[in-house]
């Protein structure tokens, strides 16, 4: 049996500080990258705008103090899900993700994201950051 192709998220170095992930629509987000357990566990901190967890399949909000909204990925960057979480929250596990991408309330309607859209991951130096 063949083994599967990683999933583009995988062959991010976990060094990267950000990923550059393109919409359906063309549009291209410098995301900030937590592919290490410590920047996972800081999670989106106050004054971050969106964050991308990796691996991830659930996120909480103990500690939170602000609302936001999660746009859970597969393997091919599909969106499987977005849901809000409150403050002190959690999301059950989604099995099919692999990643969680998290962004104030509304930003995913904003920009049009909905389940089903494929995001296409773009090279980006590695240790750039951005504030």
């Amino acid at each position: 049996m063949a083994a599967k192709p990683p999933t583009p998220l995988a062959r991010v170095h976990r060094a990267a500080h950000t990923v550059q992930l393109r919409t359906p629509a063309g549009e291209v987000f410098e995301v900030p990258f937590a592919g290490t357990a410590w920047r996972r566990l800081k999670g989106l901190l106050p004054g971050g705008e969106t964050l991308l967890l990796y691996p991830c399949r659930s996120v909480h909000g103990v500690g939170m103090r602000q609302r936001l909204e999660v746009a859970y990925l597969d393997q091919q960057l599909c969106i499987v899900d977005i849901a809000r979480l409150q403050p002190g929250g959690f999301h059950r596990p989604r099995w099919s993700a692999v990643a969680a991408w998290e962004a104030p309330p509304g930003f995913f309607r904003e920009h049009g994201l909905v389940p089903g859209n494929r995001l296409n991951l773009m090279e980006s130096p590695v240790g750039r950051q951005v504030s």
